[in-house]
């Protein structure tokens, strides 16, 4: 079983086309028919108002959408990371969906020490990503980026450093280990839901910040376009056997009340 889930603000949506593309690499559907697949998500008159982060699950030839409302207060802007005595145990990294429990295990492991996601370190000791969420960070000026293979590719990170490049910021990828990462100018974790989170404690110690932030989640919030907008660029050729195929489901608002229950369960990967 594979998935996508993106976040739908208040009637408008960010790099969907970026969503489709993976999905579609991923689960080997044409782009045409994840397309449609999202199309038909985004035509629903209930995403127009409010908050929503619905999961699109795709297994072998079936698909189901399960539309998720949340509210304003699962948005955090600071997360905590706690990092594991083993390495990354996943077996398919670069999928989203198949390693799902061994993920949903990891986060709750991080909850019981007091923090909100996992890092997951590789074998040759070098950081690879969250638990559900990549993380990258900024040295000397220069957005660093992992290079490691092991890991999903990021929606979230491939905007960011778009974003980076047309404002004249230096992005470099290259391996690291969590000291190198915790010691940075400043550390995020990112996710299609939360967008950046600025890293405040790592295994309980306080990581640096610079301020970064605000500047580039504005730079997100910029690349949103309204459903409409995104609607009007998507040819309709064979989009309605697609959509008559797609299951739906319906779901509750998920709130995090507090910080010692801040995740959903929701798995908002990047």
């Amino acid at each position: 079983m594979l998935h996508d889930s993106l976040l739908i603000r208040h009637g408008r949506v960010r790099d969907v086309d970026g969503h489709i593309e993976r999905l579609s690499r991923a689960s080997g559907w044409a782009l045409s028919r994840v397309r449609a697949v999202y199309r038909a998500l985004l035509r629903r008159p209930e995403l127009a108002a409010g908050l929503w982060f619905p999961k699109i699950s795709i297994d072998q030839q079936v698909c189901a959408v399960q539309i998720r409302p949340i509210a304003e207060a699962t948005l955090r802007t600071e997360v905590r990371l706690w990092t594991p005595q083993f390495f990354d145990p996943r077996l398919q990294p670069a999928l989203k969906g198949p390693d799902f429990p061994v993920q949903m295990s990891l986060r709750t492991q991080a909850q019981a020490n007091g923090a909100d996601e996992a890092v997951l370190v590789g074998a040759d000791g070098t950081l690879r990503e969250g638990a559900f969420s990549s993380i990258v960070h900024w040295s000397e000026g220069c957005l660093v980026l992992s290079r490691s293979e092991q890991r999903l590719p990021s929606v979230t990170e491939a905007a960011l450093a778009q974003i980076a490049g047309l404002r004249g910021d230096t992005v470099v990828r290259r391996l690291c280990t969590p000291a190198e990462v915790r010691a940075a100018d400043e550390v995020w974790v990112l996710s299609s839901l939360h967008g950046i989170r600025v890293v405040s404690t790592w295994d309980g110690l306080r990581v640096a910040s610079i301020g970064r932030a605000n500047e580039y989640r504005a730079a997100l919030r910029g690349r949103e376009q309204h459903l409409v907008e995104w609607l009007d660029t998507v040819t309709t050729d064979g989009c309605g056997a697609a959509e008559d195929g797609v299951r739906w489901v319906a779901a509750h608002v998920k709130t995090m009340p507090s910080r010692s229950t801040s995740t959903t369960s929701t798995q908002e990967h990047t």
